[in-house]
């Protein structure tokens, strides 16, 4: 089984919005990967068009067994919904994902914490420094492989988190 990973970013200070993801074979190794600059906007489209080019990538690579993870719980629940959502503003990009994951066939969308979608987010938050559009990668970047392998090994990394 392949393993998508993607997340989206939006710059607070300019509004600008990516997204990223890397594909990975049964053995964690790096298959393929994505960023795309999407200018401006907000983080939920940012999410979701993070979901559409990486199962369009893994459409694309012929991939048909796939679990997708992604740190975005909003996005994983408007997946599951799809069928209620005609009204959302972002219904038809919601619907354009549901058919790429109906065509891919054996397709799982999963909910993680953020600590276990490193690569992805390295990925979105360099996509800020690509031109508009979208740039897919067939090999991994070199300052992503020690996050690759912490993903692979399952490296547990400290969450700050609010108590109050």
């Amino acid at each position: 089984m392949h393993k998508l990973n993607v997340d989206g970013s939006r710059r607070a200070a300019s509004g600008c919005i990516g997204a990223g993801g890397v594909i990975r074979g049964a053995d964690g190794d790096w298959i393929c990967g994505f960023a795309v600059n999407l200018g401006k906007g907000q983080i939920l489209e940012a999410e979701l068009w993070g979901l559409y080019f990486g199962l369009q990538l893994a459409w694309d690579k012929g991939i048909t067994n796939l679990l997708i993870e992604m740190d975005a719980a909003v996005v994983v629940s408007l997946v599951q919904q799809a069928d209620t959502l005609s009204c959302h503003p972002l219904a038809a990009l919601i619907q354009s994902c549901c058919a790429l994951m109906r065509r891919i066939g054996n397709c799982h969308l999963d909910h993680v914490y953020r600590e276990m979608n490193v690569v992805a987010d390295c990925m979105a938050n360099w996509s800020s420094n690509l031109d508009l559009g979208v740039c897919f990668l067939d090999e991994a970047p070199a300052w992503v492989s020690s996050f690759l392998e912490d993903d692979f090994l399952g490296v547990v990394r400290p969450r700050l988190v609010c108590n109050s």
